[in-house]
């Protein structure tokens, strides 16, 4: 920190450090001046010449409102001095005296009494110009340039002014009387009065638009409170939209896999399925069973049974569909072991069967047909009976006559084995027709005879395809 005999000075204004020098040094041209210069300048920080400030002496305070370009014309302007007076005075007694000296040889007392008597010195400049002192030669210079721009200002006022009352003497201006004044003085209270109710009422209309506002503010909150509850709502309502969206998507899916697999259930016919009625080269088949033998192809009997087996459970199924009792006889479907019974007892549809004598299994065949042929007549009256228009009855692709069928008997003793295939051929044909009937009937009524010429529907196209087959069978390896 700097001691009293090194305290430094300020420029109010830019805060640029300040180093007072004394002026006389300045004026002395011989090594004693420079000297003192060099003297004050170690003293007050050891700053440049060039950068210092002048200190004037007592003897030129009366010079001091001269011109200083006049007092000193070869001096610069980059020398930036401030002029004050009364302070060398302060330096030329503090070096009469026995004062105690400082490191550079100058009395420490001398110099605390030239700082205080500078500062008194800036106080009283600063109150006098009301502008904070110390200032250095620029901001010095800024503040004069203020203070004659104002100065200017108000000499213009001045002429304003000046200029106002010359045309009010020109005008011989007469002050108002009293009745005048008071007339004018009462108009102008009025107008007071007119203007505070009117100030009244704008003040009532203010806070009514206040209150109005604050109302308002409260509403916009209140809407915003409910536009967020709203937006909440709506994007829960719309993720539940989604997800009932998906769910009934979901939903539609199964319904249409669903509609599909039941249109596919419809279209299905169990009894075809079941007992699906085909051929294999001169054997009718049903549910893949070869009904028939010949010599070349020795079908073994247990597949003839079979065979046998699915042809009475499809025919006894079909009249329990449609609640008929055979009175030729009784059906009975025991798997590859049926039996067919008339009221001389109960006669076995199965083999081994012997061509030199099987009455048994014979007699069984002949029941067994005339139990079909019972059925066919009763699906014609059936048909006859509603007489649906364009509807013909039912009518077997092969006519069955007691024991022959399609001119073919249906026995097996001394019968060739050709001709009994052949007349199996068209038992499953004409019991194919009936289970054809059956399903057009459950698919919705539709008449065989309706399909005549075309063969569209499947279960006709089948038994006309098998009657069709039978009749293109080569005889090949036949011995009738």
């Amino acid at each position: 920190m700097a001691g009293p005999s090194e305290q430094p000075f300020f420029c109010q204004s830019c805060r640029s450090r300040l180093n007072i020098t004394d002026l006389d040094t300045l004026d002395q041209p011989g090594p004693s001046g420079r000297q003192s210069v060099l003297m004050n300048a170690s003293l007050f920080g050891g700053t440049k010449v060039d950068e210092s400030f002048v200190l004037l002496d007592a003897s030129k305070r009366g010079q001091a409102a001269q011109d200083p370009h006049q007092q000193h014309p070869g001096r610069n302007l980059d020398e930036s001095f401030v002029m004050l007076a009364g302070s060398a005075s302060v330096l030329q007694q503090g070096h009469g005296g026995h004062l105690r000296a400082s490191s550079h040889g100058v009395p420490l007392q001398a110099l605390d009494d030239h700082f205080a008597q500078l500062a008194r010195t800036f106080e009283i400049a600063s109150g006098e110009t009301a502008v904070d002192q110390p200032l250095c030669l620029e901001c010095a210079a800024r503040v004069r340039e203020e203070m004659d721009a104002a100065v200017t200002e108000m000499e213009a006022e001045c002429e304003a002014y000046e200029a106002a009352l010359q045309n009010l003497a020109q005008e011989d201006a007469k002050p108002m009387s009293e009745e005048e004044f008071a007339a004018e003085m009462a108009a102008a209270e009025e107008a007071e009065r007119a203007e505070a109710l009117r100030a009244e009422s704008a003040e009532a209309a203010l806070a009514v638009a206040r209150r109005e506002m604050d109302a308002a503010r409260q509403r916009a909150a209140e809407l915003g409170e409910l536009e967020a509850r709203y937006w909440h709502d709506f994007n829960d309502f719309q993720l539940q939209l989604r997800a009932h969206v998906d769910e009934r998507d979901v939903l539609l899916r199964k319904i249409d896999r669903t509609s599909a697999h039941l249109d596919r259930l419809r279209r299905t016919n169990v009894y075809n399925d079941a007992f699906h009625i085909w051929h294999d080269g001169p054997f009718a088949t049903i549910s893949g069973f070869r009904l028939g033998r010949t010599s070349a192809v020795p079908v073994d009997w247990d597949e003839i049974n079979a065979a046998w087996g699915q042809a009475v459970l499809l025919l006894h199924t079909l009249a329990q569909a449609c609640k008929l009792v055979f009175s030729s006889g009784q059906l009975q479907p025991m798997g590859s072991y049926p039996r067919v019974c008339d009221k001389k007892g109960c006669h076995n549809l199965f083999g081994p069967a012997s061509k030199l004598y099987c009455v048994d299994f014979d007699r069984a065949v002949c029941l067994y047909l005339a139990c079909l042929k019972e059925f066919a007549e009763f699906a014609g009256a059936r048909d006859a009976a509603e007489a649906v228009p364009g509807r013909t009855p039912l009518e077997l692709p092969y006519a069955i006559d007691g024991d022959r069928i399609g001119g073919l008997t249906v026995k097996l003793t001394f019968n060739k084995d050709s001709r009994w295939t052949k007349a199996m051929k068209y038992m499953l044909t004409n019991l194919k027709w009936c289970a054809s009937w059956m399903i057009t009937r459950q698919e919705g009524g539709r008449a065989l005879h309706e399909l005549p010429g075309a063969m569209s529907h499947p279960e006709r196209t089948l038994g006309a395809s098998l009657a069709s087959s039978i009749l293109a069978t080569p005889k090949a390896g036949v011995r009738d």
